[in-house]
């Protein structure tokens, strides 16, 4: 990338920022977003908590941290302090290295920017201030108050990535696991270490070619059944959104839960569909337990399992959408399908979303106010969305000058749309 491109103009020296870097999606995009903030005239650090931090801020100024999680607080306050740390950037809020940060420098005036997967996925990312998903500013916001919005520039469509993001993985924890005895205090934000993740997905990588059978025997079943379709999204039973971001203990629970609600619902002429999460590791037997809580609430032959392939597909079969807090729900609303959102999430709007019973919504299905999901879009992409990706040359290319600009220049706030202060500026840095 040339880095001359990103902002042609060096800030003065009294306006020079110091960004601190955390951990970062794995692969390259860490280390071109330091090079792109450095070539923007700012200062940028990175500090690397374990191997795969490490290896992936080789070419960059990067601090390892090798202390214990306990003493982590009042290091970073400490160095932000003496170094004039001005700007925070994580992946994520929810990571415990993450939160800890977060709450120890915000109260000291430093900003700090949340990266994330974007809502309006795969195109976009997401970066907002403070916080994001349960922690976002967009869940506080009216729609009812927001103004028309003006047209925004036409979206660049990013190559796909899902081999770049599942290497990338790879190496990063490869390093992650050969250099913990240079990181031994290193606690990981995951269920599982990393020779229990690698073991479930090798035995999922083994276990491939009969998930897509059984997939394809659902999903002929599905559709020679003929009936109504409600989809259940699920999500990794570790992931914030549901640990963080709503009242469910795990995915087991929301199973029961929406199989409990879809018997009571009364809904005799309907099938009830569990789409996997792609990058479920296996560690609930989904398979046996949706068909044991379907077979104790007398479903048995009504409700199903799909482990594997593409979502749009079964969207354009599905009557309802029911999800905790997954982005797959930016997929349903934009095709107008009910869709119920049980967590903390930016999409959970009662102009947006409904707000009743799961049983009651299995058999209403209010309809989706489309007007109101555009105007939610559109403050979206001004406030906290970044066309682009993480993990492709490509996604990244299209990416950094924006986000770098993002990151010096701030976006318009969500609660600024309701008075319409941010016409126009949210525009220009959307593009």
């Amino acid at each position: 990338m040339n880095s001359e491109a990103l902002l042609s103009v060096a800030p003065a020296e009294n306006q020079r920022r110091h960004f601190l870097l955390l951990q970062m999606p794995c692969g390259r995009f860490g280390r071109d977003l330091y090079r792109a903030i450095i070539a923007a005239g700012h200062r940028c650090t990175r500090v690397a908590i374990n191997g795969g931090d490490m290896v992936n801020g080789l070419r960059g100024n990067t601090m390892s941290y090798f202390r214990s999680f306990a003493d982590w607080p009042s290091w970073i306050a400490s160095y932000a302090g003496a170094e004039g740390v001005t700007d925070l950037v994580c992946y994520g809020d929810c990571r415990p290295y993450h939160r800890a940060a977060i709450q120890a420098l915000k109260p000291r005036g430093i900003t700090i920017h949340v990266l994330e997967e974007g809502y309006l996925r795969p195109n976009w990312i997401t970066c907002e201030r403070d916080g994001v998903n349960g922690h976002s500013a967009l869940t506080g916001i009216d729609l009812d108050r927001i103004p028309p919005q003006p047209t925004l520039p036409a979206e660049h469509i990013v190559q796909g990535s899902n081999w770049n993001y599942c290497w990338a993985g790879i190496v990063y924890y490869f390093w992650t696991f050969l250099l913990t005895p240079v990181f031994p205090r290193y606690q990981t934000h995951r269920d599982l270490d990393i020779v229990g993740e690698a073991t479930l997905w090798l035995k999922r990588l083994l276990a491939w070619p009969m998930r897509r059978r059984r997939t394809a025997r659902a999903l002929k079943t599905i559709e020679s059944l003929g009936k109504p379709v409600h989809l259940a999204l699920l999500q990794l039973n570790g992931d914030s959104q549901l640990k963080v971001h709503s009242n469910f203990r795990s995915t087991r629970h929301f199973v029961e839960h929406c199989i409990s609600e879809f018997a009571a619902s009364g809904a005799q002429d309907s099938l009830l569909v569990f789409k996997n999460h792609p990058l479920d590791t296996g560690v609930i037997d989904l398979d046996s337990l949706i068909a044991e809580e379907a077979e104790r609430h007398g479903l048995a032959g009504r409700v199903f399992f799909v482990e594997t392939g593409k979502l749009v597909p079964l969207l354009e079969h599905s009557v309802s959408a029911v999800a905790i807090n997954s982005t797959a729900c930016h997929q349903s609303l934009l095709r107008g399908i009910p869709t119920l959102v049980l967590g903390r999430a930016v999409f959970n709007h009662p102009q947006v979303v409904s707000r009743m019973r799961l049983a009651d919504f299995y058999r209403l299905r209010p309809c989706v106010n489309p007007e109101a999901y555009e105007t939610l879009i559109s403050v979206m992409r001004q406030s906290s969305q970044f066309n682009g990706g993480f993990y492709s040359d490509d996604g990244r290319k299209v990416l950094l000058p924006s986000l770098v600009r993002g990151l010096i220049e701030g976006k318009p706030h969500p609660k600024s749309f309701e008075t319409g202060a941010a016409a126009g500026q949210g525009v220009k840095q959307a593009s």
